[in-house]
């Protein structure tokens, strides 16, 4: 339809994968977001993405995808263009089939990224790459010395932000468009001639160029012996709707400090997602990627944000995902009466406990139409489309 764009969130599981359709001054394009599940528990079938990718290849109705964006680092963002290109097609054929022209990354995932920075700074950037990486190896050998039962709570956590198994699929990534044509973007990145939309407005609000504020929560953790913290887990009484086993588990890693350490290193990729705002005629439409308090804190602070009638919900629904009541007033008011505003949640139930955080997606509920993959005209369904008329 030449007058609608149209705002196709693809039923990924527990993960995310959007397909935008905009027409600009007489051109039908496209712009792709993420794609990738989690890989265990009910949110991680793979099994999805060869029909999610035939659908945006039939979208794409044998022209390229103008624009593909890869938000962050984490798995259930990364890893469903590259399972389908091997698994599901011949070598080569789905990049072809794609022929991305333009491909918008996370600053912090470009290969030079803790070189580009002045020489003062380059080391401190260094040790903040190493860190993460030295981290998550300590989580990992800390949670082999635990008992099977209480080391599986933290299964599905670490297999997100596995640096290893990650990179593989932002190899990938970085590979889709041209090398000239791909860039690492961040709030101040300067898009002009790196994107093809004559019509169509971007508005990168985060993340900063510096991801170093993201990281400072990954000092050096003095883990303890694993004894110390288990009987701790005994002590706490579990939230309403927390599976006790589950809480208890966490509350005894959470004394030995693996625990803090690894949603420290999950917090912190999520707040490097690339959050933009796209203006179409009268709407501005935002995806958030999985950005967490401390980026929208961060946006607040830099004075970016500006009404929106579509919003991504950021973090499948998380209750971290979401900020607080005067932060939203200022991009999703609650007096919007004039215009159409909706929102929607890519997530599945089953996976992360607490996720989604019904009392969060309650207080958007009041500012916009919100729709889930949960509910149950959808659950079933390969995707949620949103419309905007002209």
């Amino acid at each position: 339809m030449p007058d609608t764009l149209r705002i196709r969130a693809y039923n990924v599981r527990f993960g995310d994968a959007i397909l935008i359709s905009v027409p600009d001054r007489g051109v039908q394009r496209h712009v792709l977001i993420d794609v990738g599940n989690v890989l265990v528990k009910e949110g991680g079938v793979d099994t999805v993405f060869k029909p999610v990718v035939d659908d945006i290849l039939h979208e794409l109705n044998g022209r390229p995808l103008d624009l593909y964006v890869m938000t962050h680092e984490h798995l259930d963002h990364v890893q469903g263009l590259y399972h389908a290109a091997t698994k599901s097609f011949p070598a080569g054929e789905l990049k072809k089939k794609l022929d991305v022209q333009y491909a918008w990354l996370t600053a912090s995932s470009a290969p030079d990224y803790y070189d580009r920075f002045p020489e003062a700074e380059k080391e401190a950037k260094r040790r903040k790459k190493k860190l993460y990486e030295e981290a998550y190896a300590r989580v990992e050998q800390h949670l082999a010395a635990l008992p099977r039962a209480q080391a599986k709570a933290f299964d599905l956590i670490m297999l997100n932000n596995n640096p290893r198994e990650t990179q593989q699929c932002v190899d990938f990534l970085r590979a889709l468009a041209p090398k000239k044509r791909t860039f690492y973007v961040h709030r101040g990145f300067d898009i002009k001639g790196k994107h093809p939309f004559k019509e169509a407005k971007f508005d990168i609000w985060a993340p900063e160029e510096d991801a170093s504020d993201y990281y400072r929560s990954l000092l050096p953790m003095a883990l303890v012996d694993g004894q110390q913290g288990a009987a701790a887990g005994g002590q706490a009484i579990p939230p309403a709707g927390v599976d006790a086993g589950a809480f208890h588990d966490l509350v005894a890693a959470r004394a030995n400090g693996f625990s803090d350490a690894i949603l420290a290193i999950d917090k912190a990729a999520n707040n490097t997602s690339v959050v933009f705002a796209l203006t179409w005629r009268k709407w501005t439409l935002l995806f958030a990627g999985d950005a967490e308090l401390g980026s929208w804190r961060k946006m607040h602070q830099q004075d970016v944000f500006r009404p929106v009638d579509f919003l991504k919900v950021s973090h499948h629904g998380s209750h971290n995902g979401t900020p607080a009541e005067e932060l939203l007033d200022d991009f999703l008011p609650l007096d919007a009466k004039t215009k159409k505003r909706a929102a929607v949640i890519s997530t599945w139930d089953k996976t992360y406990g607490g996720i989604p955080h019904s009392p969060t997606n309650k207080k958007l509920a009041c500012r916009c139409s919100l729709r889930s993959m949960l509910d149950t005209k959808y659950k079933s369904k390969l995707y949620i489309d949103t419309e905007f008329k002209a």
